[in-house]
C-alpha cells in the first residue's frame, strides 16, 4: 500500500526509502511475533492471541491479501502472516478449552466460534475496503496516491485505520487476557519487545514520518482520534509489560507445560485446615474453629495442636510447604508446625490441584526465626513460616526423608518377601481390560523393593482406555496425577474435603481459576459434628468395565512407592512407604440399561448407598448402575456414613454396619482373633475394642457373647519409635503415622500393642487392615480381611454409648470412610486343623491378601511406640 505513491516535488527524496525501511522493520518485527506466539501457545498449550483480535488480525490479512493489496510483495507478507496465524487458530482449538473451564460451553465451540469471528471481521472489513476504495466515489481522495494506476484512491490512510483499530484492540485485549489468567502463557518478554518494536515501526514511525515528509497527504495523523489511538495501545502495552513481570513471580509451570497462577487452588502445596477430629482435646477443637474464624478477627496466641487423634496432617502439612510445584520435598514429620494469626491474603498458594486437601490432623507449635516473608494461606496458616520452622527443625537432624545420596546405600530390599502368586495379573495384557472379575487385593509397588503380588498405580487406574475417573482421597498431589492421568483427555470428579460453604464456594472459584479442563470438585456433607472426609475410593469408568478401587493410599506418590528425584532426574531411595489395594472390575450389563439399585446384590448396594449419602450426581450413580456387580457375592462394601445416626440409618454403616456385613456373608463366629494394623491410633479404650470385637462376629454391642479376655484376642499393629527411626526415610517419614503421647495413657490398652515391621524391610505402613479369623458354631473355621481408609479410632467406627434403658443410643460418627470385606474362601480353610478349639492360622491369608508385617509381631514390652512428635 502506497508502493506506487508519486509524491510531489517539495518531498524529500528519501521519502520513499525511509519510510519503506519504517515498514519494513515493522513487518519483519511482526513476522518474528507470529513465530515466537506459535512456538510459546505449543510450549505452554494455551493461546496466545485472544480470541477477537485473532480473528480480526487474521480477517484483516485475508481482506488485504485478496482484495486490497496491490503489489507482489505486499501480497506475500500478508499471505506468510496469513500461513502463521493458522498455527495461533490451530493452539485455540487444540488447547482453547483450557482457559474456558469456567465456560464449558464456550470452551468446546472455540473452533466454531473462530470460523464465525473470522468471517463476520471478514465481511465488516470487507465492507469498508470496497466502501474506501470505491473508483467513483472513493474516501478522503488525494492526489498523488495512486491505485492500480487510479489517482486520488488512498490505501495507505484505509491500512492505518484499519491496522490502527486492530493494534488497540489487540493491546487492550492482551492486557485484559493476561490479567484475567493470572499466568503468563502464550507471552514472553521477547514476543513483548518484537510487537511492542513491530507496532512502534509499522504504525507510530511509519505513518509519523509520513506526515512529517509529505502532510496534506498524511494529515488524518494529527485527526484527534489518530493521537488517542496512538497513545492509547503503547500505554496497555507498557501495563501489560508491568503485569507479565508480576505474573511470572507468581506462577507455577505444570510438568506438562502448561502454566496457571500460584494463588490457586492447590492440593498438594496447600493445606486446609477444616475441624478437629480428636475425640478429646477441646483445646484442638477450639484452635480449629479460631483458624476457620474470617481474617479480620483479632490475633490469637499458637494453640497446640500436638495431641489429635487423627492421622495425615503432618503429612498433609509438610506437602503444603514447598515454595513451587517443582519443590519435591519428602515426606517431613517435623516436631511441630505453628498456626500463627495472619491476615487472609492469599487462600491458596500455588496452582490448582497441588492442595493436599488436608483436614484436622496434628499441627504442633514451634518457634523459629522467620527468614522467609510471610505468605497466609488458607484459612490464615502462614506458609512461609511454617515452612521455614521445619527447615530448620530438618536442619538439626542427621537423616531426612530423602538424604543425599550415600556412598554404600543399597536397596534395603527385604528377601524374605513371599511369594503369594507367580504371575501377575497387574502385568497381564487382558483384551476387554477386564483384569480381577472377582476382585483382588494387592500390595502398592515399592520403588526398589522386589515385585511380587504389587500392583502400579498406572496398572489401577489403566489410563490409556480410562474415560471417566471419581477419585476420593484425604490428600491429593495433582501434579502428580496429572503425570498419571491426562485431564485434557479424561474427566475427573474430585471428592474433596472441606467443612462449611464459605470454604467449599472459595474452592470451586479457585478450581474454575485455574482452568484445569475436565475437572470437577466435589464436596460431601461436612455439616455438624463431620470433621473429616478421609475415605479412599476410586471409580474408574472405561468402555469395558468399571474398576472400582479401595486403596488405604492417598493420592500422593509416597503412598504408592514412588520416590523423589535428584538433581539429575534420577530416584534412587527406596520407598519409604506402602499401602494396600483392593480392587474388582465390572464388566457392563448385557443389555445397556440403568439397572435398578433394589436389584443390586450386597456390594452394590453398600456401595450406592455411599455414594447416594455423599450426594454424588444422577450421572455417576446412574453410570455405576450400568455395571454389572453379579460376581462381588462374596464381598462387602462397608462404609461410615458421619453424624448422629438413629438405629434405622445406623445399622448399615460404622461397627453396626460392618456387623451386619459379616452377616450377610454368613462369617458370624464365636471365637475370634483380631489383627489390626494401622497407621493411627485415638485415645483407644477397651470398651471401643469390645464393640469392634462384637462386630466382627457379627454382632452387635453390647453383647455378652464377648469373652472376657476379649483383650487378648486383639493384636494392635503399630510402628515402636525405633521402627521408624530406623526406617529408609527416618523419623520425618513417620508424620502421617500418629499416636498422641496424652492418648497412650492407663487406659489404652498397651497389652494389645505389637510391633508393626513390614516385611519389605526399613519401609513403613500406612494400611489400615483389620484380619479376622474365627470359628463358627459349628466348628467350622472362618476367616476376612478389611481394607479400607478406616483406622482403630471411634471417630472412623462411631461410637454408641447404651442408655440407661440398656439400649444403644445414636451412632456418632465423624469421618467419611469406606472399605471392603473380602472373606477366605472355603477352599482355603477346608484343611484347616479347628480340633481342641484352635482358630486358623494367618497364613490361610496367603490367597486372599498378603499379609505385609512380620507376624506374630513383638509385644512391646517396655518400647514405646511411635508418637508424634509435637
Amino acid at each position: 500500500m502506497g508502493s506506487n505513491d508519486v509524491p510531489p516535488p517539495h518531498v524529500s527524496p528519501l521519502y520513499p526509502a525511509v519510510s519503506s525501511l519504517f515498514m519494513a522493520t515493522g513487518g519483519l518485527c511482526y513476522t518474528i511475533t507470529y513465530i515466537l506466539m506459535v512456538q510459546q501457545s505449543l510450549r505452554d498449550r494455551t493461546y496466545a492471541m485472544p480470541l477477537f483480535s485473532l480473528a480480526l488480525n487474521f480477517a484483516w490479512e485475508i481482506v488485504f491479501s485478496l482484495y486490497v493489496a496491490e503489489a507482489p510483495l505486499e501480497k506475500s507478507i500478508f499471505v506468510l502472516w496469513m500461513v502463521l496465524d493458522l498455527g495461533l487458530v490451530y493452539a485455540v482449538v487444540k488447547y482453547g478449552q483450557n482457559e474456558w473451564a469456567h465456560a464449558p460451553a464456550i470452551g468446546r465451540n472455540l473452533g466454531k466460534i473462530m470460523i464465525v469471528g473470522v468471517l463476520w471481521c471478514c465481511w465488516a472489513l470487507w465492507a469498508v475496503c470496497s466502501w474506501w476504495i470505491d473508483e467513483a466515489h472513493p474516501v478522503n481522495p488525494k492526489s498523488g496516491k495512486v491505485y492500480f494506476g487510479v489517482d486520488g484512491i488512498d490505501t495507505t490512510e484505509l491500512g492505518y485505520w484499519t491496522a490502527l483499530l486492530a493494534q488497540v484492540v489487540l493491546s487492550c485485549l492482551l492486557l485484559a487476557q493476561i490479567t484475567v489468567r493470572g499466568h503468563s502463557g502464550g507471552a514472553s518478554y521477547s514476543i513483548w519487545a518484537t510487537r511492542f518494536v513491530g507496532s512502534l515501526a509499522g504504525i507510530n514511525v511509519y505513518y509519523g514520518y509520513c506526515w512529517y515528509a509529505w502532510p496534506e497527504a498524511h494529515g488524518y495523523v494529527m485527526h484527534p482520534l489518530s493521537i488517542c489511538f496512538l497513545a492509547s495501545w503503547p500505554v496497555a502495552d507498557l501495563a501489560f509489560l508491568a503485569v507479565l513481570r508480576e505474573v511470572k513471580k507468581n506462577e507455577v509451570t505444570l510438568k506438562d507445560g502448561r502454566k496457571t497462577r500460584r494463588a490457586t487452588l492447590d492440593t498438594n502445596n496447600h493445606i486446609k485446615v477444616l475441624m478437629a477430629s480428636s475425640d478429646d482435646d477441646e483445646d484442638l477443637k477450639r484452635a480449629l474453629a479460631m483458624s476457620l474464624e474470617d481474617a479480620k478477627s483479632s490475633p490469637a496466641a499458637p494453640i497446640d495442636l500436638a495431641e489429635s487423634d487423627d492421622e495425615e496432617m503432618r503429612q498433609a502439612i509438610s506437602l503444603s510447604l514447598g515454595d513451587s510445584a517443582n519443590d519435591e520435598t519428602a515426606l517431613p514429620a517435623s516436631s511441630g508446625s505453628t498456626l500463627p494469626p495472619s491476615s487472609q491474603d492469599s487462600l491458596y498458594a500455588s496452582k490448582l490441584p497441588q492442595s493436599s486437601i488436608a483436614s484436622q490432623e496434628h499441627v504442633a507449635t514451634s518457634s523459629q526465626s522467620s527468614i522467609c516473608s510471610r505468605t497466609s494461606g488458607l484459612l490464615g496458616l502462614d506458609r512461609k513460616a511454617m515452612e521455614q520452622e521445619r527447615l530448620a527443625r530438618v536442619n538439626k537432624r542427621k537423616r531426612s526423608a530423602s538424604p543425599e545420596r550415600p556412598a554404600k546405600l543399597a536397596t534395603r530390599a527385604s528377601s524374605t518377601t513371599p511369594t503369594l502368586d507367580a504371575s501377575n495379573p497387574a502385568r497381564e495384557f487382558a483384551p476387554s481390560g477386564i483384569q480381577y472379575p472377582r476382585g483382588a487385593i494387592k500390595r502398592t509397588w515399592a520403588y526398589k523393593y522386589p515385585r511380587m503380588n504389587d500392583i502400579k498405580v498406572e496398572e489401577v487406574l489403566q489410563a490409556s482406555t480410562l474415560n471417566i475417573a471419581v477419585l476420593s482421597a484425604f490428600m491429593t498431589d495433582d501434579q502428580w496425577i496429572y503425570t498419571k492421568i491426562d485431564p485434557e483427555k479424561i474427566k475427573q470428579i474430585w471428592i474433596m474435603s472441606a467443612k462449611g460453604q464459605e470454604i467449599q464456594d472459595e474452592y470451586k472459584r479457585q478450581a474454575l481459576a485455574a482452568n484445569v479442563p475436565n475437572l470437577k470438585p466435589h464436596f460431601p456433607p461436612m455439616d455438624g459434628q463431620i470433621m473429616n472426609m478421609h475415605s479412599k475410593l476410586m471409580l474408574l469408568f472405561h468402555d469395558t468395565h468399571l474398576r472400582v478401587v479401595v486403596p488405604t493410599a492417598n493420592l500422593i506418590k509416597f503412598d504408592w512407592g514412588e520416590t523423589n528425584r535428584d538433581p539429575n532426574g534420577e530416584s534412587w531411595q527406596p520407598a519409604v512407604m506402602e499401602n494396600t489395594v483392593f480392587l474388582v472390575d465390572l464388566p457392563r450389563r448385557l443389555d445397556g440399561d440403568v439397572g435398578r439399585k433394589q436389584d443390586l446384590i450386597a456390594f452394590g448396594k453398600g456401595l450406592m448407598e455411599f455414594l447416594e449419602a455423599q450426594g454424588l450426581g444422577n450421572k455417576v450413580l446412574d453410570g455405576v448402575l450400568k455395571f454389572d456387580f453379579s460376581a462381588t457375592d462374596r464381598l462387602a462394601f462397608v462404609h461410615s456414613i458421619p453424624g448422629a445416626l438413629t438405629e434405622s440409618c445406623a445399622n448399615r454403616t460404622g461397627l453396626p454396619g460392618l456387623a451386619n456385613a459379616v452377616r450377610k456373608l454368613g462369617l458370624e463366629a464365636n471365637s475370634l482373633l483380631l489383627d489390626y494394623a494401622a497407621s493411627s491410633l485415638g485415645a483407644v479404650k477397651g470398651s471401643f475394642l469390645k464393640q469392634l470385637y462384637a462386630a466382627a462376629g457379627g454382632r452387635h454391642s453390647p453383647d455378652p457373647k464377648v469373652p472376657k479376655d476379649y483383650l487378648e484376642r486383639v493384636s494392635i499393629y503399630f510402628p515402636s519409635g525405633d521402627t521408624v527411626q530406623k526406617s529408609n526415610g527416618g523419623p520425618d517419614c513417620g508424620g502421617i503415622i500418629t499416636l498422641g503421647r496424652r492418648d497412650y495413657n492407663e487406659y489404652f490398652p498397651k497389652q494389645c500393642m505389637r510391633e508393626y515391621k513390614s516385611t519389605r524391610n526399613g519401609v513403613l505402613s500406612h494400611n489400615k487392615i483389620l484380619l479376622v479369623r474365627g470359628q463358627k458354631k459349628d466348628g467350622k473355621p472362618v476367616a476376612w480381611a478389611y481394607v479400607g481408609s478406616a483406622n482403630l479410632s471411634e471417630s472412623a467406627w462411631g461410637s454408641q454409648k447404651i442408655l440407661k434403658s440398656g439400649k444403644e443410643g445414636k451412632l456418632n460418627i465423624r469421618n467419611w470412610e469406606c472399605g471392603v470385606v473380602v472373606p477366605v474362601s472355603d477352599e482355603d480353610l477346608v484343611n484347616v486343623d479347628m480340633q481342641d478349639d484352635k482358630l486358623p492360622p494367618l497364613d490361610v491369608f496367603k490367597n486372599t491378601i498378603e499379609v505385609p508385617w512380620q507376624h506374630p509381631g513383638a509385644k512391646y514390652g517396655d518400647k514405646e511406640p511411635w508418637f508424634f512428635r509435637g
